[in-house]
């Protein structure tokens, strides 16, 4: 199996015959999985705030969640805070999400034969979770990173070079081929072994900081407390505009 990490979601390419792990984890993937981990009855993941309204508006009960500009639009029962939802209220709830670039790329990877959600805080549960969906389907593998505005964001590369690792890591460790971009994102998490501390250094890091929800880097940064592996198409699920 190939192993390839897009930096970008437009470096992803043709996805179809490929697993896929979707990664922003300065804050939508890491607030995706802590909402599972609530037990959501299904999130749905729509591209804009304004098809998020819309669907919440036609379907009573339907909770809102999401951010502009990093904290929680008007009328939005919850932001995109993983520090507050680890006490949200979810439970047999369906909740609409709409964020800046993590959402983007979940719609990006729609194409794929199996699309994850993956942060720190379930590292090593999605690399395997990845892994078996590509030997059980004959698929290669891509991570998917959201970066920040169509820009390279670190502190996803970084996550993804930690599932790079998880999954050539061990005795019966399958046998990948990985691409110079998984590689190198594999270095990167290497270099790195504070989390915490990088993820404040970078751009969404010190925005996070800056609106005063630094205590959502803690639980960002976090490293494998979770075995739960959200999969689109299941508990999440894609909507439209």
């Amino acid at each position: 199996m190939e192993l390839h990490v897009a930096f970008l979601p437009e470096e992803a390419g043709d996805c179809r015959r490929r697993a896929v792990a979707v990664i922003d984890v300065i804050r939508a993937t890491t607030s995706l999985l802590i909402m599972a981990e609530r037990g959501c009855d299904e999130v749905l993941v729509a591209p804009s705030l304004e098809a998020a309204r819309a669907y919440a508006a036609a379907h009573p009960g339907v909770l809102l969640a999401g951010e502009q500009a990093g904290l929680a639009p008007a009328g939005f029962d919850f932001g995109n805070s993983p520090a507050a939802l680890v006490t949200a209220p979810l439970a047999g709830r369906r909740v609409v999400f709409a964020t800046t670039n993590g959402t983007r790329a979940l719609h990006v990877a729609r194409g794929a034969s199996v699309a994850l959600v993956a942060c720190l805080r379930n590292r090593t549960a999605a690399a395997r979770a990845l892994t078996a969906a590509g030997q059980a389907f004959g698929l290669d593998l891509t991570i998917v990173c959201a970066g920040r505005e169509a820009r390279f964001g670190l502190d996803d590369a970084y996550t993804a070079g930690a599932m790079v690792e998880a999954i050539c890591a061990g005795a019966d460790a399958p046998t990948v081929e990985l691409t110079d971009a998984a590689m190198a994102a594999r270095d990167l998490f290497g270099a790195h072994p504070d989390a915490a501390s990088l993820f404040r250094r970078t751009r969404a890091g010190r925005h996070v900081v800056d609106i005063g929800l630094d205590e959502d880097l803690g639980v960002c940064a976090q490293l494998d407390r979770s075995a739960a592996v959200p999969r689109v198409g299941e508990r999440v699920r894609l909507i439209d505009g």
